[in-house]
């Protein structure tokens, strides 16, 4: 699974070899949970940002090759990011944080959600699943009740010992 952080400030170079700019953000479509492409920013001090899709990315790794974009306008995902969730009760449980996308089908699988520092250092992150999300224009909702299995991202140092990959509880 990637996150989006994994491709923010990644080097984007075209098939010549030519250095375009840097990831700066993410393009998702989330009504098809999707990721669609990346924005590149410019080196260059006045050019404007450009779209790369994700059918003219050939390969990424520490760095991305394109072979082609557009300035269209897209959904980007710092566009979504830090928005509320709310539930369906009308409680805030947390704000988007990162999405959670497979690395061969760029299918999102999840949202990040922070619910406050200190709860994120006790309980750890909550992951949402897309197929639970209602897009709006200032807020997610989050229509599903109470599951029987919950995600979480938990700060794994904190719960390991060193040579050990668990804790005994």
């Amino acid at each position: 699974m990637f996150r989006s952080k994994d491709f923010i400030l990644m080097d984007v170079i075209d098939i010549h070899g030519k250095k375009i700019g840097f990831v700066k953000d993410i393009i998702i479509d989330f009504h098809n949970g999707e990721v669609n492409g990346v924005v590149v920013s410019s080196y260059r001090l006045f050019q404007k940002n450009i779209n790369v899709l994700r059918e003219n990315i050939i390969s990424f790794n520490k760095s991305m090759v394109i072979r082609g974009w557009n300035k269209e306008s897209y959904l980007k995902f710092s566009n979504i990011k830090d928005m509320d969730i709310i539930n369906k009760y009308g409680d805030v449980i947390g704000i988007t944080e990162d999405i959670l996308f497979h690395e061969f089908t760029f299918k999102i699988h999840g949202i990040i959600v922070s619910t406050g520092l200190i709860k994120n250092i006790i309980s750890g992150k909550k992951i949402l699943l897309t197929n639970s999300l209602i897009l709006g224009e200032k807020n997610m909702l989050y229509y599903k009740d109470k599951s029987n299995i919950d995600f979480v991202s938990v700060p794994h140092k904190l719960f390991t010992e060193v040579g050990c990959y668990e804790k005994d509880i």
